[in-house]
């Protein structure tokens, strides 16, 4: 499986590896949706770091930030901190925080996965 995903005591964090399919993506997001946790979650950390392909489209990424903003009124205090440090892996996570822009959950990309929780918690 090339994610894993980590509760944490107030969020998850989804560290993605290799080529990262359709598929992976939205069963990754399903997962913690189904989760009775997701309610009293305040952050997702999406690590992208050691993502070397998508075979996932645009399309997917914005069709999942559209099933986040179906979500966002269940749990409103969630922040998304993408971390990516290719020119892949931003511009898929340029892609996701653009279609996010309208409605849905705070949203911003770092380099690294110390500055996403420096973010999460100011």
């Amino acid at each position: 499986m090339p994610y894993k995903t980590h509760w944490e005591p107030t969020g998850v964090r989804w560290v993605y590896r290799g080529t990262l399919t359709e598929e992976e993506v939205l069963r990754s997001n399903q997962d913690v949706y189904e989760d009775s946790r997701f309610r009293s979650i305040r952050y997702m950390i999406v690590d992208l770091r050691a993502v070397e392909r998508f075979a996932a489209s645009a399309a997917t990424v914005r069709q999942v930030s559209r099933t986040d903003a179906a979500y966002a009124p269940f749990n409103p205090h969630i922040r998304v901190a993408m971390v990516a440090d290719t020119d892949l892996t931003r511009g898929m996570a340029t892609v996701y925080r653009m279609a996010c822009d309208e409605e849905g959950w705070d949203v911003e990309i770092f380099d690294t996965v110390e500055e996403a929780r420096s973010w999460i918690q100011s």
